[in-house]
Formats: structure tokens, C-alpha cells, sequence
């Protein structure tokens, strides 16, 4: 019997150090921070435009109604060059844990000025956003659902899982997962709350680096500086050319006002898988054999090379 006792204690007083060390271990990592952090984000907003933005946030001050905040850059090319990216704003975080954004909008109006993280919140702890209450009609509040730790570059980071309050099922819908020092997953400047408007636009971060060094990188085949469909913004107003029916499963239809030169298709790494010469108005494509997935269709026309996305189902 007393050896038993003596085994119970002995196993709680092993767990009590290790809970212990677990606890020393964990140390809050701050959004804004000194040293240049860096976020690569894809985007794809309600106009179907796809949209490759890198962040840059320096330790330069500037002052926003009366408040400091670090400036906030945005730029696309591989290396970060303050003189030539545009200065959008800038972020703040006081002693609450809380992160504020000043400035202008920015991903097509994705982004609102104000409160875009709260890492001092706890599992069921509620928020609300006014602006998207009113276009809605109705209260959308927001719960955090669960708080996970996670381990990026040898440190723990406290992960949130942010879910609707009105989802009391066992396994919630999860609209949004916030890591600490890195921010939102679906990318830096990404709303979660636009998870709930009509058009539902998507985000992505793909990578986030804190003074050059790589700490946070979602899909290790691709990498940080290189857009998506190798193309920097994708534009779909040309109505010239006629892509039908997207998406598409088997065959996809190609017209055109003007004779078609030859035509390339690239899949979602940027890589060309197919190219033909045309020299008509109209082609049909045989897609049956592509994977699942986005595609970007590059037209060679009289009128010059239009690009249009095709979903393959």
C-alpha cells in the first residue's frame, strides 16, 4: 500500500515540474515588435482579382492622431526597400495585448482602421464588429472557440481558434486561427469577419520572417518572394476573351473577338502544363486529364496576351 502511495505522489510531483517547466517555457510574443518583420499573402477579393502582397512592419515611428505607431509597408518584389514600397499605415500594441491598425484601406477596401487582434482574450470571451453588423442587419459576434499552444522556430506561441458564437456544436466551424507575434493565418491584414459577407473573399499568409529569418511558412513547395500563377495581379476586365463554362470538369471553351495566337495555361504553382498555337477566334481545351484546382489561362491574341483564371473541378 505504501508503495503505491508513494508512486502516486512521486508521478503528481513529476507532472506538478513539468507543468512547471511548460509554464517557464511559455513567453508572449508580441505582434509589433523591434527588427523588420516581413508577411507574404495571397489574396483573391470579391471581384475575383488575385492580389500578391507582401507587408513589411520597420521600427519607425510615426504619429497617427496623436497615437505612435511602427509604419507599415506593402510591396511585391523580392527584397524590401523602404524607399520604394508604399508606406499604408501603421500598427500599435499596448500592454493589453491588443493591435491596433491607422491608415488607409487597402486590399480593395478589405481592411478597416481599429482593434484587428486581441491576443488577451481567453476561451469564450465574445467581440463584435459594429461596421459589419450593419451590413448584414444583425449582430455577428464572434467566440474564441479554443487556444492551442504551438511551436514556430523553437518558441511557443499561443494559437486561437475564433468561431461564431451562435455555432454550439462539438466541432465548431473555426473562421479564423490567430497565432501570437504572427497574426492571422488567412494573412497579416485579412478581416476575418469578411468570412461572412456575400463574396467571401479568400486570404492566405504563405511565409512570415522576423529580421531575415524564415519563422512561419504554410506550404514549404512554394516559396516566399515568387506571386502565385507567376503573375503579380490578375485582372479579369477584359471582355474580349470568353472562358465558358468555369468552372469546368472535362472541356473548357475558349472565344475570342479577335484571331487567338496560341494559348498557355499554368496551374497554381506558376508552372506552364500546356501551351497550343491557335489562329482562330475559338478553341476548345481538354482539361479531363488536370488535377483539381485553379488555373490561369494566358490567351496570345492581335490585341495582345490577356490572362483569365479557370477553376477545374
Amino acid at each position: 500500500m505504501k508503495t503505491n502511495v508513494y508512486k502516486l505522489v512521486l508521478g503528481f510531483l513529476i507532472t506538478l515540474f513539468a507543468l512547471n517547466l511548460n509554464a517557464q517555457d511559455y513567453e508572449y510574443i508580441p505582434m509589433v515588435k523591434p527588427g523588420v518583420q516581413i508577411w507574404t499573402c495571397d489574396y483573391i477579393d470579391c471581384w475575383e482579382h488575385y492580389l500578391f502582397r507582401r507587408f513589411a512592419l520597420t521600427d519607425e515611428d510615426t504619429s497617427i492622431d496623436g497615437d505612435t505607431y511602427k509604419k507599415l509597408y506593402f510591396f511585391t518584389s523580392s527584397i524590401f526597400n523602404p524607399l520604394t514600397a508604399e508606406c499604408v499605415g501603421g500598427l500599435r500594441e499596448n500592454e493589453q495585448k491588443q493591435v491596433y491598425y491607422k491608415g488607409g484601406d487597402i486590399l480593395g477596401g478589405m481592411v478597416k482602421p481599429g482593434l484587428i487582434y486581441d491576443f488577451s482574450l481567453s476561451v469564450g470571451d465574445t467581440f463584435s464588429n459594429d461596421f459589419y453588423t450593419n451590413i448584414i442587419g444583425f449582430p455577428l459576434v464572434l467566440e474564441v472557440k479554443n487556444i492551442d499552444t504551438v511551436y514556430y522556430a523553437e518558441a511557443q506561441r499561443r494559437e486561437f481558434e475564433i468561431g461564431e458564437l451562435s455555432d454550439t456544436s462539438s466541432s465548431p466551424y473555426i473562421v479564423a486561427q490567430l497565432i501570437e507575434g504572427i497574426g492571422n493565418t488567412q494573412g497579416l491584414m485579412f478581416d476575418m469577419y469578411l468570412n461572412f459577407t456575400l463574396c467571401q473573399p479568400q486570404g492566405r499568409n504563405r511565409c512570415y520572417e522576423h529580421n531575415g529569418e524564415l519563422l512561419y511558412h504554410d506550404n514549404p513547395s512554394q516559396d516566399c518572394i515568387t506571386p502565385l500563377y507567376g503573375l503579380r495581379d490578375i485582372i479579369q476586365e477584359d471582355n474580349s476573351i470568353t472562358l465558358y463554362p468555369n468552372p469546368a470538369r472535362k472541356e473548357v471553351n475558349i472565344s475570342s473577338e479577335s484571331i487567338i495566337n496560341s494559348i498557355e495555361v499554368f496551374n497554381s504553382l506558376g508552372q506552364k502544363v500546356y501551351q497550343t498555337n491557335v489562329k482562330q477566334k475559338e478553341k476548345t481545351l481538354d482539361i479531363n486529364s488536370f488535377s483539381k484546382g485553379v488555373y490561369i489561362i494566358g490567351v496570345n491574341t492581335d490585341r495582345g496576351y490577356i490572362r483569365k483564371k479557370l477553376i477545374k473541378n
